[in-house]
């Protein structure tokens, strides 16, 4: 049957069955998404109010899909374990704000915490993003807070744009450490490796490295030289050690990163050590200039026509929240410069000496040459 508006008739009204049946029919042509697992865990939350297990993890694992952030050349994923490291780490820092004492508790533990979280996670998840995170949200916090709540008019525009200037260059470095990590993995394997795998091969040739020379590019005898990693059975060059938590040979490993999730080795080794400086001088610019901005400045010293100032009274500063917030900033700040400032100091003497830190740890002690020799080697990358 068909219904049509009589003339000057403004409103058509349908039987309800109609009704009934279109909407029937058009809550059956709807997008995919409808029957995800959000919808069905919402119609049996409404219906019977009660949630599986099971369902609730495909729940979370649909949501975890679709959380994504646009990027160059496709959206990344945020994994949940991302999101819960970056919640604690603001929740953290934003708690410390509230009360001196609270602020002194946890500055005090979050170091031995983070120092315990990582021999733990070394132990039962060493390819953990968590330390990641936490570096590089620690400092996207720490640039966030210089602009929106230290009192720029207390400091100069030059100032502003210097530490702006390092961070980005701390950023760019390490980030670029990062990306190159995978050009230290030895992944080509030796047509003639059968007499290794076959267990033929002599007793030199299935030990993993022994320094016997100063030589970087594997360049031994063929007869007396040859050199394999036992675990994935390839033969490797001079000064080559195989990572556990990267599944791969390294050339010239100097150790595993956890804040950058990477081994450093021939490849990054600058670029770490590069953004390792950069990273230092920003925090400490930050902490000088967030401190004498809420805090009453003294001038120091003078250079290059610029006064150095150091914060003279920090009294009063938990009075205004923001205030407290730059406080507790730039010790966040100077407790991650102390850190760094040790593994810069430990990287020097290893340099100096010639020496990287795996075969320091492997007491593979082998003298090589001078400490400028050693500099110049490891500048032009030899």
């Amino acid at each position: 049957m068909k219904y049509r508006a009589s003339p000057g008739q403004g409103v058509v009204a349908f039987p309800p069955n109609i009704l009934h049946d279109s909407c029937k029919r058009g809550a059956n042509v709807s997008h995919p998404a409808n029957e995800s697992e959000l919808s069905r865990a919402r119609n049996v939350l409404t219906k019977s109010g009660k949630l599986t297990g099971s369902r609730v993890g495909n729940m979370l694992l649909t949501f975890q899909d679709r959380l994504r952030i646009p990027w160059r050349g496709g959206a990344k994923q945020i994994t949940l374990d991302n999101v819960v490291t970056l919640a604690i780490l603001i929740g953290t820092l934003l708690l410390t704000a509230v009360h001196f004492y609270l602020c002194l508790v946890i500055m005090l533990l979050l170091p031995l915490v983070l120092l315990y979280l990582k021999r733990l996670f070394g132990t039962i998840h060493p390819k953990t993003k968590f330390f990641t995170i936490w570096f590089f949200g620690s400092c996207v916090y720490l640039v966030a807070l210089f602009e929106l709540a230290v009192p720029l008019l207390e400091i100069l525009p030059q100032e502003n744009v210097g530490f702006v200037v390092l961070m980005t260059l701390a950023f760019l470095c390490l980030l670029k450490a990062k990306q190159r990590a995978v050009l230290n993995h030895l992944s080509a394997l030796p047509a003639d490796m059968n007499g290794v795998e076959s267990g033929k091969g002599s007793k030199e040739q299935i030990v993993l490295f022994s320094d016997r020379d100063d030589s970087d590019d594997g360049a031994t005898d063929s007869d007396s030289g040859r050199l394999a990693c036992q675990l994935c059975r390839k033969y490797v060059p001079p000064r080559t050690y195989h990572c556990k938590v990267c599944s791969s040979c390294v050339l010239r490993q100097d150790h595993h990163n956890v804040w950058l999730n990477c081994c450093i080795g021939k490849s990054n080794h600058r670029l770490y050590l590069a953004g390792c400086l950069f990273t230092l001088l920003a925090l400490l610019v930050f902490a000088n200039l967030a401190l004498t901005a809420v805090c009453h400045p003294t001038p120091i010293f003078t250079l290059y026509g610029i006064i150095v100032m150091m914060p003279d009274d920090c009294t009063d500063i938990f009075f205004q929240y923001d205030i407290a917030l730059c406080f507790t900033g730039s010790v966040y700040a100077l407790i991650m410069a102390s850190f760094i400032a040790i593994a810069i100091v430990k990287q020097i003497c290893f340099i100096s000496f010639g020496l990287s830190f795996s075969e320091w740890r492997r007491r593979e002690h082998v003298k090589r040459r001078n400490c400028l020799w050693n500099w110049k080697a490891f500048c032009f990358g030899q």
